[in-house]
């Protein structure tokens, strides 16, 4: 695939990514949403449907995960690091989540920012951040075949 037109796909999926965040009140059951963005200090944590709630931020997990996987895949052809990026991002959802879900279904207190960071992994595409330059560097610097 020619340089440019990998430039460009990736350009417009980083814009789904955007377009993900965009939506996130229509697409998404997040009643975090709202509450992180209000006076969360001073009020209780909002009632939420647990499994709903699980369902909804794998969902989105899974739609973030796919189009960052679809950017590093169409940036790097290569297939050397496919499976270590799948297997990266299927055990942070898993540890990620437990963490969260462990946190609001025992209602503990420990203050808020452990969960809204918690919840920041699970539901944005931060992971992209740390994985595109870390590939591009194993890459370039280090002569890395990535095919």
């Amino acid at each position: 695939m020619a340089k440019v037109i990998r430039i460009i796909l990736v350009v417009l999926l980083f814009f789904c990514l955007v377009l993900v965040r965009a939506f996130e009140y229509d697409l998404f059951y997040d009643p975090f949403l709202s509450y992180f963005e209000s006076d969360h200090l001073s009020k209780p944590m909002p009632d939420v449907e647990y499994v709903k709630l699980f369902f909804s931020y794998l969902f989105r997990f899974i739609l973030n995960s796919g189009i960052s996987f679809l950017i590093l895949r169409i940036a790097f052809p290569g297939r050397a690091f496919l499976k270590t990026i799948m297997s990266f991002y299927a055990i942070s959802f898993l540890i990620l989540s437990i963490l969260f879900f462990s946190l609001i279904v025992s209602k503990i207190e420990i203050g808020y920012l452990l969960p809204f960071y918690l919840r920041r992994f699970i539901i944005h595409p931060i992971f992209i951040i740390v994985l595109f330059p870390f590939v591009y560097i194993l890459k370039k610097r280090y002569r890395f075949n990535l095919d």
